[in-house]
């Protein structure tokens, strides 16, 4: 008697370094089944975008020769200022009429030309305004050559994408959908963290946040497994760089949605795995601050240990949960 076994790969590419995940799902149960990095040279992916095609392609390869990755059914991050998030409010209609007045007026909330963009959309809420009944839309739109670029590189080294998916919203795959209240996730990779803002679990606001890790504290999580330890007038530098983009983020969609408090935030990333940085920024902002359990979900093994640094890959297992479905 067999047992089928579905496998997912979540992959997240950064300035310095590429991530996987690979889960498997077995019956009703979900499993680690791999995670690894490589470190990229300068260069090869600038902001987040392809500068050396072939370049980033064997260092992809090497990364799946080395943990036997399956070539398929992989799910790709992405963040970079090539993708556009916006919220916006439409009529409540039917969806594929919704669906032609979204294609037919993307370009006056996108700055970028919408014909050589791939657009996504997500009903994220309802409300009724001057008795009128709406939805309220996050609407992504990504440019194309830049997708393409990344679809095209996985493809000469083997691999095949089945999706491409904006990173900081692979975060919310990790959460169980009855978090309630308004909480902030903020991801901090190694360049060009993200910040997302839930109402009861669904998300309502979204920006990059524009930090680079190494540029501000030296540390390359690369080099260890552990948590990283920085000095006390590093670390303050580094919360209060932090400090001032999450809070003008805050005060944004606190004006924008009219609510006066924020539940709590949860930090996710190579950048979060700093020792007392959540105290640090907890103490400057007066807003509860966590560390993500990207585990929350998954089973673990006797045979695959888990590091400290495995809140690295919170968007990998996000993506790779996504890919499961």
């Amino acid at each position: 008697m067999s047992i089928t076994t579905k496998k997912a790969i979540g992959v997240e590419i950064d300035d310095k370094e590429i991530r996987a995940v690979e889960l498997q799902q077995r019956k009703n149960k979900i499993y680690l089944s791999q995670y690894d990095r490589i470190s990229l040279p300068s260069g090869v992916v600038e902001d987040g975008k392809i500068s050396k095609l072939e370049e980033l392609g064997i260092y992809i390869k090497q990364l799946w020769i080395k943990n036997k990755f399956k070539k398929k059914n992989i799910i790709l991050g992405l963040a970079n200022q090539d993708i556009m998030i916006r919220k916006i409010s439409l009529p409540q209609i039917p969806k594929e009429k919704l669906d032609l007045l979204i294609s037919n007026h993307a370009q006056e909330y996108i700055p970028f030309p919408i014909d050589d963009c791939v657009l996504d959309y997500m009903i994220v809420g309802k409300k009724e305004a001057s008795e009128i009944k709406q939805v309220d839309i996050l609407l992504a739109a990504a440019q194309l050559p830049m997708i393409e670029d990344f679809y095209q590189c996985f493809s000469r080294v083997g691999l095949k994408i089945i999706d491409i998916k904006i990173s900081s919203l692979a975060i919310l795959d990790i959460i169980e959908k009855e978090n309630k209240g308004i909480v902030i996730f903020i991801d901090i990779p190694n360049n060009l963290g993200s910040l997302v803002t839930c109402v009861d679990g669904s998300p309502k606001f979204a920006r990059l946040l524009r930090v680079n890790l190494a540029q501000a504290t030296g540390l390359d999580p690369a080099n260890t497994t552990a948590k990283m330890e920085l000095l006390e007038i590093v670390l303050s530098t580094w919360s209060q760089i932090l400090y001032n983009q999450i809070r003008s983020s805050i005060q944004y969609f606190q004006t924008y949605e009219d609510v006066s408090s924020i539940d709590k935030i949860i930090l996710s990333g190579c950048g979060s795995r700093i020792m007392g940085l959540d105290k640090a920024l907890e103490n400057s902002i007066n807003i509860p601050v966590e560390l993500i359990n990207p585990m929350q979900k998954i089973e673990t093994s006797p045979d695959l240990p888990l590091n400290e640094d495995i809140i690295d890959y919170s968007t990998c297992i996000g993506l790779a949960l996504a890919g499961l479905e």
